[in-house]
């Protein structure tokens, strides 16, 4: 089946060989999404259209890199696909994915207005990056790179041509529509130049906090009434020895000792050396449970 760009390029070629300037879209024709371009170099703004770059494949076709952890080498993945509208969604996709499996949260929208802004890089030397268990996303390219950054994330600015504004918006909102998405989650956009030439698109957002360990379950000890009050007074109490216990309780000093045995044989309490007892960790997390 022809895809959109094959007749957009069969369109722009059979122009080009009647000597006519390439077709542009119809009026109301509602365009793709957007992404900022690099701020037009003075004197060719109004310099006639380029065509869209082939699709990059092979050991060109941009690869998403998955750091696990940063002692291990990167699972790497190739993204391939037959044209630049499936390319764009691929990699937003697969990018998304990547990040969600590892926990983190930028949302989509983000990661698709930043690819989409690789066209007018002509998606070179693409590499996705996911970090921080999904929390930091780097897209770095080796295209013409931007010389006034900060003007790209206004809204606005754009070199997109009429042949880029088929595939996205091209009016300039991209980039400064992903900062302000950020920001609702306390999170930063920001570019730098890559090694080489180029660009790098760096996502953040806060690290998310350690997963408490789970606790250990509670020990599998079943107890009659008595002895579980007598856990508990130990709990209340701190230490308490049989005569303690077996006035609070209104059971004899010799059921008192005989319970704290056993107890103490299970594993919930432990002697401090002076006929007392206390509880240990395991005697905390059955009464946890139990209560």
């Amino acid at each position: 089946m022809e895809s959109f760009l094959d007749r957009l390029l069969a369109e722009g070629r059979d122009d080009a060989g009647a000597g006519r300037p390439p077709a542009v879209a119809k009026a109301g024709a509602r365009p793709a999404r957007n992404a900022v371009m690099e701020p037009s170099v003075a004197g060719f703004e109004d310099a006639a259209p380029t065509a869209l770059p082939p699709t990059p494949v092979g050991p060109e076709a941009p690869r998403i890199a998955v750091y696990d952890t940063l002692t291990s080498p990167p699972r790497v993945i190739a993204v391939e696909e037959q044209d630049l509208p499936a390319l764009i969604a691929s990699l937003s996709e697969k990018t998304y994915n990547s990040c969600r499996e590892q926990g983190g949260q930028v949302p989509f929208t983000v990661i698709q207005e930043l690819i989409e802004n690789l066209l007018h890089a002509s998606f070179r030397d693409v590499v996705v990056t996911v970090l921080d268990n999904g929390q930091m996303i780097r897209i770095s390219d080796h295209g013409p790179g931007l010389e006034q950054k900060e003007r790209a994330f206004l809204p606005g600015f754009t070199t997109a041509t009429a042949h880029q504004r088929r595939l996205i918006r091209g009016v300039g909102s991209g980039l400064p529509i992903a900062r302000e998405a950020l920001q609702f989650l306390r999170g930063v956009l920001t570019v730098e130049d890559n090694l080489g030439g180029g660009s790098v698109f760096t996502i953040k957002l806060p690290s998310r906090p350690a997963e408490e360990p789970a606790r250990a379950a509670a020990p599998a000890v079943k107890l009659t009434t008595r002895q579980t009050k007598v856990l508990v007074l130990l709990m209340e109490l701190g230490s308490a020895g049989p005569k303690a216990l077996a006035r609070e309780l209104g059971i004899s000093p010799a059921t008192a000792f005989r319970d704290l045995n056993l107890l103490e044989q299970k594993g919930l309490i432990h002697s401090l050396g002076d006929g007392k007892r206390a509880l240990r960790e395991e005697g905390l997390r059955l009464l946890d449970s139990i209560l």
